[in-house]
């Protein structure tokens, strides 16, 4: 019998590390260039309703791919679509120097987009394929850090160059060029399941209406972070290092409070939760709104608030799917999917909006704002319905693909529902 270094879940786990070694590479140059965009956009003279549409066409991009790649995925193989949806993003990353024009790099941040969600459905239909109920929980707590850490250490990387040069958008293409080295030349199976790309919003709304807002927001607050927070932190003077620690923290300590958060979900009601990180982020962000945008201040209310809002996808997910039937759970993935994506898109122009009304510190007053829905909803669901039943918390990346829930499904141990209608009134 195969000891506990040898056995079936150990090779499990070597046998994607070639899939993490590429997706980090992704994930810092993605992190990276997100960042460098928003910035060179700002010293190119972008107007900032131009600033917000070009970053949101990322996230347009992004919902569009995630109609369309698993088709592709069925057609030409997992292995093309990951090395020709990479050199897409590389050839993006590397032409925004070249022409810089708003119409131009609308159209690049929307080839990006599609890129990378055709590149998240990939690796994570690879890792359902190699999964099995002894290694799931371990290879989605492995991919959630994969990706959050990963896209948290390319901001660092922005005082590596001058945002006005080239250089820097050189580091991405190459970084994503290697990312395909790893994958292209280790054999990986390819997966079987299929990958649905529509589902009922009604239906989706109808299993947990608290949840699905959830994931509207989280979409428009991370879209708006990932889109605007280095134009802010230019505005209002800090360097391009400063820039990019600002931008890391609020990634690097959510990814050590989504568990904590997720194990209190599973301990109380999951919507008082949600309700408490929405209270947390919306003062959080008014108080920034009220600092003055230098010192400890700033970056202390940076890490704060990432650490509420980049976990509320998960926390919503989770709801959402304790009332989801069993069966469908791909298929809800796929709406959560288009649900995140809208919110994606919507918050940067909302937040450019407002940063144009009231200046650069629009900007946290538009994060604070966003989560007053789900406070005002919350509390009525709260008032108003019995806590619904829980399944187990699984931590999720934000943009993860329908194809993540066929491996959080079993990574957390979810029964059966005996009546596949069963929906919660959350």
């Amino acid at each position: 019998m195969a000891d506990a270094h040898t056995g079936p879940s150990h090779n499990v786990i070597r046998s994607v590390i070639p899939l993490f070694a590429g997706l980090v590479l992704l994930m810092v140059a993605t992190g990276l260039v997100g960042s460098l965009v928003g910035i060179r956009a700002e010293l190119e003279g972008f107007p900032t309703l131009a600033i917000g549409a070009v970053m949101a066409m990322y996230y347009g991009g992004f919902l569009v791919g995630s109609l369309l790649i698993p088709g592709r995925l069925a057609s030409v193989g997992h292995i093309r679509v990951f090395s020709g949806l990479s050199a897409t993003a590389a050839a993006a990353a590397l032409t925004y120097p070249l022409f810089p024009n708003v119409v131009v790099w609308g159209l690049l941040r929307f080839a990006a987009g599609l890129a990378m969600a055709g590149v998240y459905i990939a690796v994570e239909s690879w890792l359902n394929a190699r999964a099995s109920n002894e290694t799931r929980g371990r290879l989605l707590g492995t991919y959630a850090l994969v990706v959050t850490l990963g896209l948290g250490l390319g901001q660092t990387l922005l005082g590596a160059g001058d945002p006005e040069g080239f250089e820097l958008f050189t580091l991405v293409g190459i970084l994503i060029t290697v990312a395909v080295v790893p994958v292209a030349l280790f054999r990986l199976p390819e997966p079987e399941q299929r990958i649905p790309s529509t589902v009922s919003l009604g239906g989706l709304v109808q299993f947990a209406p608290l949840g699905v807002l959830g994931v509207a927001v989280a979409g428009a607050a991370g879209g708006s972070i990932y889109a605007l927070g280095a134009v802010y932190g230019t505005r209002v003077g800090l360097t391009h290092a400063q820039v990019g620690a600002f931008m890391a923290l609020s990634l690097v300590v959510a990814a050590g409070s989504q568990y904590p958060l997720g194990a209190l979900s599973d301990r109380f009601p999951r919507r008082r939760v949600i309700l408490a990180v929405s209270v947390g982020a919306a003062a959080t962000a008014c108080t920034a709104a009220w600092l003055a945008p230098t010192g400890a201040g700033l970056f202390t209310a940076a890490a704060i608030y990432g650490a509420l809002t980049f976990p509320m996808y998960s926390l919503s997910v989770s709801h959402i799917n304790d009332a989801a039937p069993a069966h469908q759970l791909v298929s809800v993935a796929a709406g959560i999917m288009f649900v995140y994506g809208v919110g994606s898109v919507v918050g940067p122009l909302v937040t450019a909006g407002l940063m144009v009304i009231l200046g650069p510190s629009g900007y946290f007053w538009s994060l604070g704002a966003m989560f007053i829905p789900t406070i005002a909803y919350a509390i009525v669901r709260i008032v108003s319905k019995a806590r619904p039943p829980q399944e187990r918390f699984i931590g999720l990346p934000p943009r993860s693909s329908p194809a993540v829930a066929l491996l959080a499904d079993e990574a957390g141990d979810r029964p059966p529902r005996a009546e596949a209608g069963a929906h919660v009134d959350g």
